[in-house]
């Protein structure tokens, strides 16, 4: 496919079986071929793929049982703690350029945390491989990966789990999402919970005035002027229930309010009782200016500043030019012009005295004023009840032991408490006519220009010490508290019958309540309206999924012929369960014979174990081509169970899928299957791998092997555990095929490199037999005990030609992990590779 997008190369570190080791794979042809016994790192390579495409991990999501059973499953078990777990690749896109693309393992599964990434371009971090046409929104699912428990999830899965996985796989979840968003929009919005308007108007309805709160429920709240409606029917109920006349919602609360002060107070004075608050004690004022300005100055001077300052103001002195008699002393003619002008010299020079002086008598005085306002705060804050007279007393004494029925020392104990601090208040006002004589005195000496003997600080320290005793005593009210607590609910129960408290509260909230109103409609407009659009998109999701499901059953179908053609037992479509857009039946059609009319059944109540893979198989296959997945990664697509359909599967479907244009990456476990992949498409090209756990460290380790070596040695594969003589008779063919290539390619190798030009086709010339191209190739070995496994090769591979003595299944397995190791190392000697 011109511009498609292409994986050119992939390398895995520390994920699942991978270890130590980067193992880098070419995967820059159409064809793939990874072949790899069990448990050696074939699905690991395919889960690194979907990791490095969605950031997680199928397994989890599909498999079941506790998350906890999946913690650290993505890292390599061997590695290091601090080792860096990544898989990357080399992805082409449409216009031919190749970027760099890698995930980094940051955490792995823990408990119910899932794992964290971090997904990079080019070095640059990424959320997704959008750019690339790769959308994972549906999770690991979504990857083009087909694994072994996902083909096979449909298998063990509840109905309704399955239906949700095949409407993932096709891309039909958005559909149920979108739904179910606006389904839960509605419910979020009718259980809003009441707000505070329209909770007291609920206790309104409870109440004698129950028909205010009727009034109320039945204004329209779209109409634009709820506030002046509701407040209408407030003044109304309001007025009629006190024999007002209030024309204000304002004027109806004060009057709501002294009405039940006024029943209550008649009842039992409890406000009389309350402790009101004292304000904050004032600062005294700061006299270190001036201080300092009466040392800097001449202590006569600094006392008769004055004087002098009131002379200068005389008119008459102004401009004085005469000899006159001094005003002070009457001393005849001693205020001269010169003295005037001596005399005017010094009172400018101490003029900042002046202003030091001026600055603190106004500070005393400010704080002479606010001490008053203070003692007076204390004073109002006094409860009434300490400055009861006797008949008061003894009248609300009688109504407490109504109200407690008991002798009510409640009562006793708050009076006592109140007269106590009416006490202290008379103390503190003593202080502060003290206090107040002080200050005064102090403003003297300041007007006198002279040092006082004290800070305000100091004269007003009485006071302070008796506002202290009071506000220690306030914090003490336990008497004023458990009072109110025991008497208030009595009171308020005595007083509930006429509905004036709910009223009241109704009345205080109206403008919030009309707010809350005009919510609520809206609420319910919207609530209507969603109600409407789930309908419309109900049946809309049905349309929808009637044509998706039809197109997508034409593919499906198309992919199942490929597969399994020819059958009397076919596929008939995905279809809806009855009306529901929520399950979805898979449906099989059986014939009884070609020419008759097929009968209809659940296909997963009917279809085998091989039926049910095939539909697997073509579901996602289908999904692939809904979505153009530039390329496909499948782990064992045909099981090794069902060798029957190896060979429609590589000519039919892979072959529509190559010519299609998408890149495939096959890995099996299965050596035909592999091998009839490379040989049915070997004019594309392919290129194959063999997969090779050896160290558990290192990691799983890829060998290419697109040569006729490795293809006798997949071939060995089929019959190398066969318990027969007659199956493992194949495997010692294969296997003798592989090791006489082997031998060519060694001694052709090594005899070009010593200048004399020899190809494998030379070396057949010169023998063809496995015993004598040892001999040939006995010069060429790395080792001396490689030698000896030479020579033993053929006494026990021969045998393989004959009736008897076929070699056991350790013995074959025992040639084939010499074969492979003398192919490592005698082609890491010539630097990967060997003479063809």
């Amino acid at each position: 496919m011109t511009g498609a997008v292409r994986l050119d190369w992939i390398e895995v570190r520390g994920f699942r079986s991978f270890g130590s080791e980067p193992r880098r794979l070419d995967l820059s042809a159409d064809l793939v071929v990874i072949h790899a016994g069990n448990s050696q790192g074939k699905t690991s390579l395919a889960e690194a793929i979907e990791f490095l495409v969605a950031g997680r991990s199928s397994r989890r999501d599909l498999f079941g049982g506790a998350k906890a059973e999946y913690n650290a499953s993505l890292r390599n078990a061997h590695l290091a703690p601090d080792a860096d777990v990544w898989v990357a690749a080399g992805i082409r896109d449409k216009q031919g350029n190749q970027h760099t693309v890698r995930r980094d393992l940051v955490s792995d599964f823990t408990g119910a945390a899932d794992c964290v990434s971090e997904l990079t371009i080019d070095g640059a971090e990424h959320a997704d491989l959008s750019l690339f046409g790769l959308d994972a929104r549906d999770g690991a699912i979504a990857a083009p990966v087909l694994l072994q428990h996902t083909l096979r999830y449909v298998l063990s899965t509840e109905p309704k789990q399955r239906a949700l996985y095949f409407k993932a796989l096709l891309t039909l979840t958005d559909l149920d999402v979108l739904r179910e968003r606006v389904h839960q929009q509605a419910v979020i919005l009718q259980q809003v919970n009441p707000d505070p308007g329209q909770l007291a108007v609920a206790q309104l309805a409870k109440s004698s005035l129950s028909g205010a709160a009727a009034q109320l429920e039945i204004i329209d709240g779209s109409k634009p002027d709820i506030l002046a409606a509701g407040t209408g029917v407030l003044l109304s109920f309001g007025n009629g229930s006190l024999s007002t006349d209030c024309t204000s919602l304002a004027e109806l609360v004060a009057a709501i309010e002294e009405a039940i002060r006024a029943r209550g107070d008649r009842v039992f004075p409890l406000s009389d009782f309350l402790v009101s608050s004292s304000g904050d004690r004032p600062e005294p004022p700061d006299l270190t200016i001036y201080g300092a300005a009466i040392h800097d100055a001449e202590g006569l001077l600094a006392s008769i500043l004055p004087v002098l300052s009131a002379v200068m103001a005389v008119p008459e002195f102004e401009h004085l030019d005469t000899d006159v008699d001094c005003p002070v002393c009457s001393t005849p003619n001693a205020l001269t012009p010169a003295r005037m002008d001596e005399l005017r010299t010094q009172v400018l020079s101490n003029a900042h005295l002046t202003q030091a002086a001026e600055a603190a008598i106004g500070d005393v005085r400010s704080y002479q004023r606010a001490l008053r306002a203070w003692v007076k705060a204390y004073e109002d804050a006094v409860p009434k009840a300490g400055r009861w007279t006797n008949e008061q007393e003894d009248k609300f004494r009688a109504a407490a032991e109504v109200l407690l029925g008991t002798e009510a020392p409640q009562f006793a104990l708050a009076l006592t408490f109140s007269r106590s601090l009416a006490t202290q208040a008379d103390l503190l006002l003593a202080a502060l006519g003290v206090a107040d004589s002080e200050l005064d005195v102090l403003l003297g000496v300041l007007a006198q220009r002279s040092l006082p003997n004290a800070s305000p600080a100091g004269l007003v320290e009485a006071l302070n010490i008796q506002a202290k005793a009071i506000d220690d005593l306030v914090g003490e009210a336990s008497a004023l508290d458990d009072l109110r607590s025991t008497i208030e609910p009595l009171l308020r129960d005595h007083l509930e019958a006429d509905g004036l408290r709910e009223l009241l509260s109704v009345a205080r909230q109206l403008p919030e309540w009309a707010d809350e109103r005009r919510a609520q409609f809206s609420r319910t407009e919207v609530i209507k309206r969603l109600a409407r659009a789930e309908r419309v998109l109900k049946q809309a999701s049905s349309a929808v999924l009637d044509k998706r499901f039809g197109s997508m059953s034409e593919s499906i179908e198309r992919w199942w012929s490929t597969i399994r053609p020819e059958e009397l037992v076919g596929f008939a479509g995905v279809k809806r369960r009855a009306a529901g857009a929520i399950f979805v039946n898979l449906v099989a059609a059986l014939q009884p014979q070609e020419s008759e009319e097929a009968v209809e059944r659940d296909a997963l109540g009917v279809y085998s174990d091989s039926q049910l893979n095939a539909l697997g198989l073509s579901t996602f296959l289908a999904r692939a081509e809904l979505v153009a997945s530039p390329f496909l990664f499948l782990d064992d697509p045909i099981p090794g169970s069902d060798g029957d359909h190896r060979l429609t599967f590589v000519e039919n479907t892979l072959g529509a899928l190559l010519d299609a244009g998408r890149q495939i990456v096959l890995t099996t476990y299965d050596p035909k299957l592999a091998e009839y992949a490379q040989t049915l498409h070997d004019f594309r090209d392919p290129i194959s791998y063999d997969l090779n756990l050896i160290d558990v460290r290192e990691g799983t380790e890829p060998i290419q092997t697109s040569d006729a070596f490795s293809r006798y040695m997949l071939q060995g594969e089929d019959g190398l555990s066969a318990p027969t003589a007659a199956g493992r008779r194949g495997a010692c063919a294969a296997y003798r095929s592989a090791a006489e290539r082997l031998a060519k390619q060694i001694i052709a190798t090594n005899r070009t490199s010593v200048g004399v030009a020899t190809s494998v086709l030379d070396v057949e010339k010169e023998a063809t037999l496995l015993k004598d191209l040892v001999v040939l190739a006995a010069p060429f070995v790395l080792s001396a005990d490689e030698k000896g496994k030479w020579r033993v090769m053929p006494k026990i591979l021969n045998p393989g030609n004959h009736d008897d003595d076929v070699p056991s299944t350790m013995d074959l397995k025992q040639i084939r992990g010499n074969l492979r190791t003398f192919a490592k190392g005698h082609k890491a000697k010539w630097g990967g590779s060997l003479a063809s």
